[in-house]
């Protein structure tokens, strides 16, 4: 995040005096994660935005687009919706209540291993008036609207049905406590999703180390590390 914590006493990346030097900074910085992800790999970017003089900078989207300028090719902008956000007390906007997540990759050779959700009892097939036969039959050759009877594609927008959120512990003088604590959840879903078992996943914000202990518990090689030790 910028200008929201201090991960370091040092300046550093996400101290910077300015939220443009902080983008050209943030982006600069994941060309190692571009150098080093397999062709047939994903990235995933979770950031939320900040406000400054009142006015948001809209840093998500600015450091994504500046990945893409790298080459970098985005699939999908995810929104974690926190079902317990930080409170805000201002009278003049609303709380903000989401972050993004997003999927990047290298190339369009990615492994990819749908997460599919139950479908409802009620889905019924539904085709256009165009591609139903004239006694109101279904065509089996063309199926857009017809459903995956194993479920339905999960959806970009991700709220406690699917997470749950923890709430951020800003107690930063307790030994051990990370500011920023993922739910286990939004890790697991990427590395099903993008990972099979013994593939190896890289954390270059390693934190209290979450990544790594999911990681552990679904089988996958891990590497991560951290600017400072919790």
């Amino acid at each position: 995040y910028w200008n929201k914590r201090k991960y370091s006493e040092e300046e550093g990346l996400g101290n910077e005096k300015t939220s443009e030097e902080f983008v050209v900074n943030l982006s600069e910085h994941l060309r190692d994660c571009k150098r080093v992800l397999n062709e047939r790999g994903s990235f995933f970017l979770n950031l939320g935005d900040t406000f400054y003089n009142k006015n948001l900078q809209n840093v998500p989207h600015r450091v994504v687009l500046k990945l893409q300028e790298q080459g970098w090719i985005l699939r999908n902008t995810i929104i974690w919706s926190k079902t317990n956000p930080k409170p805000s007390s201002s009278k003049t906007n609303l709380t903000p209540s989401y972050e993004f997540i997003f999927h990047l990759v290298k190339s369009m050779e990615y492994d990819y291993y749908p997460t599919l959700n139950k479908l409802s009892d009620k889905t019924k097939p539904s085709l256009p008036p165009r591609h139903r036969s004239v006694n109101g039959d279904y065509s089996e050759s063309i199926t857009p609207y017809i459903p995956n009877l194993k479920g339905k594609n999960m959806g970009d927008y991700w709220n406690e049905d699917i997470v749950r959120t923890s709430v951020a512990n800003q107690k930063l003088d307790i030994e051990g406590e990370h500011p920023a604590p993922f739910p286990n959840e939004i890790i697991t879903l990427p590395i099903l999703q993008t990972s099979k078992e013994f593939e190896l996943v890289l954390d270059p914000f390693m934190g209290s180390g979450t990544t790594g202990r999911v990681c552990d518990k679904l089988g996958r090689s891990f590497v991560g590390y951290d600017l400072k030790d919790y």
